[in-house]
């Protein structure tokens, strides 16, 4: 049973052909309704449920009324005619400069990032961290279920992918800018927002760049082509425009916003203080004493699990912790004795667990690790990194930590991308364990890099991204030019040719150039001018690849032509 009162949405409720219907004014939706729902609205913002049910009696039977209210909860459960949670229009209203944007994450909570303690994949803790650096400038909706304040200047609203289709205009008065996380697993759910010219900026947060069989490949290029010339992606290292620079023409929608570190939480410790006190969590003296080598994350194979397994069996006279939400597969198997697993830390005991490692070793071979979230964590503690050549990684420890080769694969199984040796590996961790002023100048190294990532930069570029893309926006040109095709007799060559013609002529009977008359072009020059009426610039790409076997003669026609339909516009 719906909890009234409850606050509207605009409505209009109205007869036609003998039935009634509310249409919703919010949501851009028409639904039938039955004069006792029409009742139950007239109501709805001044009485309790068990006031309405009394009212209704006087005039509805029993099974109407219960009716009514199933029908409503349906109307409800889908987003109309009342709001989930507060009034939107008192909590949401746009305030003075500061700009609003608007954070569309298919399959996540928002409770998930509204606090950081909520999560633990890293994805998501660089989303949550970004969202609280972003709140410092501007102000975020998380389009969700209901209505209802989150943090300063964080809210979720009541708004479905659905409801942006529907009214863009109104979405574009709201917010400066759509940000988004790329999945691979709902791949067409926001191709409908790039098809809707009306709405702002959309910012794809890119955080894979192969993985699962080629489909996080596939999905990204579906999302690159759906692109319109004022949307982009973001990634937090310039591996991924690098990766996926072999298979696009338009390189520049790819942009590095890399992740930060907390360093309020995420600094150097006494380090044989923080091993004493892991000790006594952990039940085990051997901290205190053996040289420790440091692992956080999932204990599963893509993680390099198994290479952090053969590592401990090469090394017996060092002591491997690993940290995390649990032992994964490997709890089933015989583990070294040298190989401790810690257990799973809320984020503010972190750096007493980093601080305990003399080493970290992060052997991932996934195809999604772009960035390395925890080796920046550890590097900003003062702990020298040990990390496979792979992926994004390498660039965020620079000369900073070792760094152990790997052999990459054209083709990734599900998500395993490369290998590397734990010979390598072993070799990198004694050289840091086995020299103290080696393993001292990296620590100092590290901490010093580690200090030049912020979530203020990454919060600054996102802003800096979104104001560049709107001044994309309002330069953004309607393709007005009306082309035909027709095929004339060569007098010179006698034969028959094609060609298409520039009319010179827009629907409203407006010459676009000068002089008067239409403009014979080639045929792929029509077809191109054509397509971009309906279709993206990526589109267009996609096209001109399959039909033009020289890819620079096909760039020169798409350049052309976009060039063009800018300077007629």
């Amino acid at each position: 049973m719906l909890d009234f009162p409850k606050p509207l949405h605009q409505l209009h409720i109205f007869e036609k052909d003998g039935g009634l219907y509310a249409a919703d004014l919010d949501k851009a939706s028409l639904v039938e309704i039955s004069a006792a729902i029409a009742d139950v609205l007239k109501l709805a913002e001044t009485r309790t449920t068990e006031e309405i049910i009394e009212t209704l009696k006087t005039a509805y039977s029993d099974g109407d009324i219960e009716e009514a209210f199933e029908t409503l909860i349906e109307y409800v459960g889908r987003g109309l005619l009342l709001n989930r949670g507060e009034k939107s229009d008192v909590l949401f209203f746009k305030k003075g400069d500061c700009p609003h944007f608007l954070l569309v994450v298919q399959g996540l909570a928002p409770d998930a990032v509204s606090d950081i303690e909520n999560t633990s994949a890293g994805t998501h803790v660089a989303l949550a961290y970004t969202i609280q650096a972003l709140k410092d400038q501007a102000v975020l909706h998380f389009a969700g279920t209901q209505n209802r304040k989150l943090g300063e200047n964080f809210y979720e609203v009541d708004l479905s992918l659905l409801d942006m289709v529907r009214i863009p205009e109104k979405i574009a008065s709201q917010y400066e800018g759509i940000l988004t996380i790329h999945s691979d697993r709902s791949q067409e759910g926001f191709i409908p927002l790039f098809r809707c010219p009306e709405l702002p900026p959309i910012l794809m947060q890119v955080h894979s760049v192969g993985g699962h069989g080629g489909t996080n490949v596939r999905s990204v290029l579906l999302h690159y082509t759906a692109l319109r010339d004022y949307d982009a992606f973001t990634a937090p290292t310039d591996s991924v425009g690098e990766f996926y620079s072999q298979f696009v023409w338009d390189k520049g929608v790819f942009n590095t916003v890399a992740n930060g570190v907390d360093l309020n939480l995420f600094r150097p410790m006494d380090k044989q203080q923080a091993k004493n006190e892991l000790a006594k969590r952990v039940g085990d003296e051997r901290i205190k004493t053996m040289p420790t080598v440091g692992y956080l994350s999932r204990f599963q194979p893509e993680k390099g699990a198994s290479i952090y397994l053969k590592l401990a069996e090469l090394n017996p006279h060092l002591l491997f912790l690993q940290a995390g939400q649990n032992e994964g597969r490997y709890a089933q198997r015989k583990i070294p004795e040298n190989l401790i697993y810690i257990g799973f830390y809320d984020r503010e005991k972190l750096p007493l667990i980093y601080n305990a490692f003399d080493v970290y070793c992060f052997p991932s071979v996934s195809g999604e690790e772009t960035f390395g979230l925890t080796v920046l964590e550890a590097m900003a503690c003062g702990v020298p990194p040990v990390i496979s050549d792979f992926d994004g990684v390498p660039s965020v420890v620079g000369d900073a930590g070792l760094i152990v080769p790997t052999v990459p694969f054209e083709q990734d199984i599900t998500s395993i991308a490369s290998y590397a040796s734990p010979l390598d590996f072993s070799e990198g961790v004694n050289l840091l364990l086995n020299d103290n002023s080696l393993r001292a100048a990296y620590a100092q190294k590290a901490l010093n890099r580690a200090q030049t990532f912020t979530w203020k930069k990454t919060a600054q570029r996102i802003l800096d991204l979104f104001s560049e893309l709107n001044w994309k926006k309002k330069l953004f040109c309607e393709n007005r030019l009306n082309t035909f095709f027709s095929s004339y007799w060569n007098t010179h060559q006698k034969r028959l040719e094609q060609k298409s013609i520039v009319l010179n002529m827009n629907s409203r009977y407006e010459m676009l150039v000068n002089p008067y008359g239409i403009f014979n072009q080639k045929v792929e020059d029509g077809l191109v001018i054509s397509l971009l009426k309906e279709h993206t610039v990526r589109e267009v790409e996609t096209i001109l690849s399959e039909l033009i076997e020289d890819e620079d003669t096909a760039k020169a026609i798409l350049a052309r032509c976009y060039g063009f339909i800018q300077a007629t516009a």
